[in-house]
């Protein structure tokens, strides 16, 4: 099976892009996942026909788009028609309702013109809206001392992560300390990898 665009994804893009002349350009644009690309409010939902799943299509929506949608990426159409988040759960024996591609196509006019409402009204009173907007446009800082503590611990990491009476690899194992050789150092003196004059 070649490569297609699930049509509830690649419409995304054309529903929630405000540059309209990037619509078409395959690496620019707004792709939103976490909002909704159809929207069924106020919407004439039509149901063309049922299909029944026989065993050779359990788990294969594309190919049940294909046969009755006369395209394999209307397969997001059919999912979010069917409340079908998972299309391997798709099992012999269940029933699916075919949408008119007239319906497909309205559900996606339909969320792109309540979308150009609320730009042109521009009064979001939802809670959760304005919280995502604010979190979007907030700027952390880091302090300079945060900064410099935070490159100190990534240039002195070792190179495997030890208990600290266990070597590093290259670490010696005897040190010389006053005139004396240690042949054990303390673990919870910083192990082997303690400078030692």
């Amino acid at each position: 099976m070649g490569y297609f665009k699930i049509d509830t994804l690649a419409k995304n893009k054309s529903v929630f892009n405000p540059a309209t002349s990037l619509e078409n350009t395959s690496s620019y644009g707004i792709w939103d996942l976490t909002k909704a690309s159809i929207s069924y409010n106020n919407t004439n939902v039509e149901i063309g026909s049922m299909f029944i799943v026989t065993e050779f299509y359990q788990m294969r929506p594309d190919l049940i788009a294909a046969i009755k949608l006369g395209d394999h990426a209307s397969v997001g159409s059919l999912l979010k028609v069917n409340k079908i988040s998972n299309p391997f759960a798709l099992k012999e024996g269940d029933v699916l309702a075919i949408p008119t591609a007239t319906t497909i196509e309205n559900t996606f006019n339909n969320k792109k013109s309540i979308n150009q409402a609320q730009a042109s009204s521009n009064t979001n009173t939802n809670p959760n809206q304005v919280f995502r907007k604010n979190q979007e446009q907030k700027k952390f800082k880091v302090s300079e001392g945060r900064k410099k503590f935070l490159e100190s611990k990534i240039k002195n990491q070792p190179v495997m992560v030890l208990p600290p009476n266990v070597a590093q690899p290259n670490d010696k194992s005897i040190a010389k300390k006053d005139g004396f050789l240690i042949f054990a150092p303390s673990a919870g003196g910083g192990g082997f990898n303690k400078p030692v004059n």
